[in-house]
């Protein structure tokens, strides 16, 4: 005889106390093996597979993609036969309520996903409402529900499909996984940190004959050396002169946190949105171990092999959107709270500068900074943008 095993969100420690359901693995109604991957679960510190406690048949899910998942609370169900062991947390009770009117009898297992979807900020709605709105492809949480306590009905799914039919209806895409987590820091930091932006043109001419000669050894040993390790090395000199920007804010405290490491994020555009992840102690590297390093982590970025170390930490931001094209452009971007600055590098491109009352041609490239005002007034990002602007214009001493 078969048995339905419930399966918790575990802790997954570090006080996560909840996480997003980024993919299910596997089907209801797919066979899994014990300590298979079953669904894809990213919190705000990492992106996690999580195993199969039991071998059997996946019988349920209780969220969909893109829906927040509670630690403690019921992820999905494993059916399996009476001779397997297992070690399952519970279904949790449900909630000590007011006493409220009578509503339909529902089975156990009814009433538990019922509990779990409205804890997850869905719509009431009975597992098999729920089961015909996905034959139908309804979106429940799109509907206003009829029933007691504004609970979705066979009506209600039936109406919309009219309603469809009647109206032309754009397309609805849901925000998940990076994509979500960025939507939320981004709006924090504009809504937060009063930005000030700076910038400045430079001369790198050098700068490219540099980059030809150590990357003639780069090539050596299998590496397209790109400008990023030079931007980077520059960087980190720059916070040596002037170490506030790199800096974490602790509102609440009202205290300004000094990092003595500079652990440099790296804004990277990938399939599931822009990711960032972290160059680690850069202040102790020469330029050949910051080469070597930054390579190693470029390949996990495009890989999605990235560790959750490799993706936390970070103190100061570049992003290099000179890779994207477009000549002479300019940027303002967004800061990656807590930290106070990031550096937004354009493309190198020939352009007309006035040298000597004669107009010539040079390889310059825009440095387009941003600032948390708070911190950093305009008088010490002149000074940042010009210290670094040196250090480009004459790339010897990054070496």
């Amino acid at each position: 005889m078969s048995q339905i095993h419930t399966v918790q969100l575990p802790d997954i420690g570090e006080g996560v106390v909840e996480g997003e359901v980024i993919e299910w693995l596997k089907k209801e109604g797919a066979e899994v093996a014990k300590d298979e991957p079953v669904v894809v679960v990213m919190t705000d510190k990492a992106t996690v597979e999580l195993p199969a406690p039991v071998a059997g048949k996946i019988k349920q899910h209780y969220y969909k993609a893109g829906q927040i998942a509670l630690v403690g609370k019921p992820l999905y169900s494993i059916e399996h036969g009476s001779g397997e062991e297992a070690i399952v947390a519970p279904a949790p009770a449900p909630e000590k309520r007011a006493p409220q009117p009578q509503k339909p009898v529902v089975s156990q297992a009814d009433a538990v996903r019922e509990h779990v979807h409205t804890a997850a900020g869905e719509k009431l709605a009975l597992p098999s409402t729920r089961r015909l709105a996905r034959e139908l492809g309804v979106d429940i949480n799109t509907l206003q529900g009829s029933g007691k306590e504004g609970r979705i009905e066979p009506q209600d799914l039936h109406a919309a499909i009219i309603l469809d039919g009647e109206e032309e209806t754009d397309r609805l895409e849901p925000i998940v996984g990076i994509r979500r987590l960025m939507l939320k820091k981004m709006a924090e930091s504009k809504r937060t940190i009063p930005h000030f932006s700076y910038f400045e043109r430079v001369d790198a001419s050098r700068l490219i004959q540099l980059r030809l000669k150590v990357g003639e050894k780069a090539l050596e040993e299998g590496i397209q050396l790109s400008f990023m390790p030079f931007f980077i090395r520059a960087l980190s000199l720059t916070i040596k002169n002037y170490p506030k920007i790199n800096a974490s804010v602790d509102a609440e405290k009202t205290e300004l946190i000094l990092h003595n490491h500079h652990n440099v994020g790296i804004a990277v555009s990938s399939e599931q949105g822009l990711i960032v992840p972290v160059l680690k102690h850069v202040e102790a590297m020469d330029l050949t171990t910051l080469i070597h390093e930054y390579e190693k982590l470029k390949q996990n970025a495009l890989a999605n092999a990235l560790s959750p170390q490799e993706m936390r930490g970070g103190t100061i931001t570049v992003s290099n959107f000179g890779v994207l094209g477009g000549d002479g452009v300019w940027a303002t971007p967004i800061i990656n709270p807590p930290e106070v600055a990031i550096l937004a590098l354009a493309k190198i491109a020939p352009m007309p500068v006035a040298v000597n009352g004669q107009i010539v041609i040079k390889n310059m490239v825009n440095l387009s900074w941003s600032f948390d005002h708070r911190i950093i007034d305009g008088h010490l990002a002149a000074l940042v943008s010009h210290h670094y602007a040196q250090l480009i214009n004459n790339p010897g001493s990054l070496l």
